[in-house]
């Protein structure tokens, strides 16, 4: 019957539920009405699970204080029964630098080498390269580091070639001289390169024309002597009258 009611997400209902499964130990249950229905005070139940005799039950206390963003407690809880992917999947989700930090230094101290390179795996988007270049260099953890820069460089190098790509000038299709040449290229006088002037050159001149003869004019008649003929000009013989 209280199962047919948890559908209305009472708070009384939920809780009695809740210590119900406690005292049967159905921790599987447990989780599942924590998931589906919240309306209960959270905190309390976290609290009273964190010191309980099975693991699983404290792992519970674990993810409610995760699921209330209280990265801290929920981080120390998974310290103490050493479940580590549940510190790094916590860490992770805090976002938090500082968090991850601290854990990171934890794994360093307590010599999980593996954990301490999962970490960086998970949490590689929060982490700073210069805190894992020191850890690794002073624990002598060269070879777990070794992963998290490369993928450091790559996702450099990514970011970089964007950048340039986003920030490189278009070329241009073609200056306004370029248009210009092109289509003055394409007129029939210049295809030869050379300028064609009309009166420039002997081929230009009509046949029985003296060079230096300007088109349109009669040729002059020379003489026997080979001097001009000047017989068209009459000469001025009469003398000058002498007043009367």
């Amino acid at each position: 019957y209280m199962k047919d009611v948890q559908k209305n997400d009472l708070s009384s209902v939920n809780e009695a539920l809740n210590e119900i499964y406690i005292e049967d130990e159905d921790y599987e249950a447990l989780r599942k009405s924590i998931d589906n229905f919240k309306n209960f005070n959270m905190l309390a139940l976290a609290q009273k699970l964190s010191s309980h005799e099975l693991l699983e039950f404290r792992r519970i206390s674990a993810y409610v204080y995760r699921c209330n963003k209280k990265w801290n407690q929920s981080i120390e809880l998974s310290k103490n029964d050493r479940m580590w992917k549940d510190c790094i999947d916590t860490a992770n989700e805090s976002c938090d630098s500082a968090i991850i930090e601290d854990l990171l230094r934890f794994f360093c101290d307590s010599s999980e080498k593996e954990c301490f390179c999962a970490a960086l795996y998970t949490c590689y988007a929060h982490i700073s390269p210069d805190i894992v270049l020191e850890l690794g260099w002073i624990n002598g953890y060269h070879n777990f580091i070794m992963p998290f820069f490369i993928q450091t460089f790559k996702h450099t190098h990514e970011r970089l070639k964007a950048l340039e790509d986003s920030t490189k000038p278009k070329e241009a299709e073609g200056t306004a001289q370029d248009d210009v040449a092109g289509t003055y290229g394409n007129l029939s006088g210049f295809n030869t390169g050379m300028l064609m002037i009309g009166n420039g050159g002997p081929e230009m001149m009509q046949p029985g024309m003296a060079p230096g003869m300007v088109p349109g004019m009669a040729p002059q008649s020379m003489g026997m002597n080979g001097n001009i003929d000047m017989s068209g000009f009459a000469q001025n013989t009469m003398q000058p009258q002498m007043g009367m």
